[in-house]
């Protein structure tokens, strides 16, 4: 059957599209991309915060220089991928450090093997944005909810995945602290996440390609317990004289050290996208849903039942549609949804009432190809949510909208 595939859209990975380009059992196979963008943020303020990181967002950043290599032998294969940027200052650290032993059997190399272990640092077989590459992407980043549940693509550990006829799988057990999460690639627990994902990737007619799959994951979080404090002496300068007086000096018992605390976290997704082949190019619908609890790690929104109290109920979902327009241009917009906390309470007047947490995000997109290694992207996320406050302290939205030009250039 013929398989839809291009140099803008395939993706790479285990549960992905079939991959293209010079085959991995043959040679070295080199790989580099740079993405430099120009961002304008709604919420930017020419101030810094405490700690000194700065409020303002409308900047140059390099978003991401990567360079990988692979390599693929009979029964053993390797990749290397190395990841630059400029997001949080200067940065150059591993994305991706994969060791692998594998069988291919009859599946021929454009086909993932029919099974292949692996042991490093891969992305998080979680659906499917997790596993495609920003390389491949049109839309500048993830949806909200993707970003919220896993900051960061890759973490730490083992895996086993592969393809039989149009059936993809990958299980894993991985650490469960992805970069840019704390404890980023490490584990202060001895327990490790369950992660899989089951799906399928199928052409059932020459202009026609779905790929499927339904994801899991089961493990826990972590508390991070508070070290002891001796007794102190505070001075509160009442009616700053700069002097002493009575009544202005305060003891501070110290504290006893407070035991780390894990809790359970699962999460369960379903993914699916529709790709077909038409004269103007190829369009593209896709959606994910997902439904957690307690898995949030973003700075925004992070879960913690053991300071809340209770568990946190999230939910998020996208639908996307793009159009490749000829070699030359493509289209697109997406609108993405996510509650991180279901069973949300404010208090308003005194009274604990019913809030909403949720973020809508509708992205439009414009990219243009003018070369085979070049694209220019033009993205707007439009925000809605509640994250703001009025005069009288009722939670409304907050002016948060990105506007995102980047040019790319691949090798």
């Amino acid at each position: 059957m013929f398989a839809l595939v291009s140099s803008s859209s395939v993706v790479r990975g285990a549960l992905a599209a079939e991959p293209a380009g010079k085959d991995p059992t043959q040679q070295l196979v080199t790989s580099a991309y740079v993405q430099g963008q120009y961002e304008t943020h709604g919420e930017s303020e020419d101030q810094v915060r405490q700690g000194g990181s700065p409020l303002n967002l409308d900047r140059f950043v390099v978003r991401r220089a990567r360079l990988k290599l692979e390599r693929e032998w009979s029964f053993s294969s390797l990749m290397l991928e190395i990841d630059g940027n400029t997001v949080n200052g200067p940065s150059l650290t591993p994305h991706h450090a994969e060791a692998s032993i594998l069988y291919r059997g009859k599946n021929p190399w454009s086909a993932p093997p029919l099974v292949r272990l692996t042991f490093g640092m891969f992305d998080t077989p979680f659906g499917f944005e997790l596993v495609e590459s920003p390389r491949t992407r049109f839309f500048t980043e993830r949806s909200f909810a993707s970003r919220s549940l896993f900051p960061s693509e890759p973490d730490i550990g083992a895996r086993l995945s592969g393809g039989l006829g149009w059936l993809r799988y990958a299980f894993a057990f991985v650490n469960g602290q992805p970069k840019d999460t704390p404890f980023a690639l490490q584990d202060p627990k001895s327990s490790k996440d369950f992660v899989a994902r089951v799906g399928g990737f199928v052409t059932p007619a020459d202009a026609l390609e779905l790929q499927f799959g339904v994801s899991f994951l089961s493990g826990k979080g972590f508390h991070k317990g508070s070290d002891a404090t001796k007794d102190s002496v505070v001075w509160t300068d009442r009616n700053e004289n700069g002097q002493i007086d009575i009544g202005e000096l305060q003891a501070v018992n110290g504290l006893a050290a407070t035991p780390s605390q894990t809790f359970k976290r699962w999460a369960l997704g379903a993914d699916l996208r529709v790709r077909l082949q038409t004269k103007l190019g190829v369009t593209q619908l896709s959606g994910e849903i997902s439904f957690a609890a307690n898995l949030d790690r973003s700075a925004l929104f992070l879960a913690d039942p053991v300071i809340s109290g209770i568990d946190s109920r999230e939910k998020g979902y996208f639908v996307a549609i793009q159009q490749e327009i000829g070699s030359f241009a493509a289209a697109g917009v997406r609108f993405d949804f996510y509650d991180p906390n279901a069973d949300k309470f404010d208090q308003q007047l005194g009274k604990l009432v019913p809030s909403s947490q949720r973020v809508q995000t509708i992205t439009p997109m414009i990219a243009v190809l003018p070369d085979p290694h070049v694209r220019f992207v033009v993205q707007w996320d439009h925000v809605r949510d509640y994250l703001g406050r009025s005069v009288k302290g009722v939670p409304v939205d907050l002016s948060n909208d990105v506007i995102t030009l980047r040019l790319q250039a691949e090798l």
